[in-house]
């Protein structure tokens, strides 16, 4: 289990970005919140943005303007895909569709990917990177919140 120390270095994967501009409530919505209060430092790249903003207008047209508030508040957009070593590393290491996101959160240098979809990929332990729900890694969080406070 990855030693947490703030600010947090988290990759928002789309559906974990979706649920945190559809809904005030549960895990996405607090990581969010998180980010913005600077305890996390929220990473995503111009692929999630665009899986983000096709899937909000075609589904949940009303979460377009939370969307963009959490976008400019609350991430780092990586703007360039990820270079080709990284792509060709991420790709024994993800479902095919998501290597672009594995390479993106590898590029980064976050330490979690948070996703809904947690059996999509599979990287190495020795990585650095884990992959994990939002529930878990709030969770994660609360421990070492925690913990800091009782020293």
């Amino acid at each position: 289990m990855k030693e947490i120390s703030f600010p947090v270095p988290v990759f928002f994967d789309s559906d974990v970005m979706i649920a945190g501009s559809a809904s005030a409530t549960g895990a996405s919505f607090a990581l969010l919140q998180l980010a913005e209060f600077g305890l996390i430092k929220g990473h995503v790249s111009v692929q999630v943005l665009d899986e983000c903003r096709r899937n909000l207008a075609k589904k949940l047209p009303r979460a377009i303007a939370p969307f963009e508030k959490i976008v400019e508040k609350c991430v780092t957009v990586r703007t360039t895909l990820p270079n080709k070593d990284l792509l060709s590393l991420a790709s024994n290491q993800a479902d095919k569709k998501d290597v672009p996101i594995l390479a993106s959160a590898l590029e980064t240098k976050t330490c979690f990917l948070v996703t809904f979809n947690v059996k999509d990929y599979w990287p190495p332990n020795n990585i650095g990177l884990e992959v994990l729900t939002p529930g878990e890694l709030l969770s994660r969080i609360r421990l070492a919140f925690n913990k800091q406070a009782d020293r």
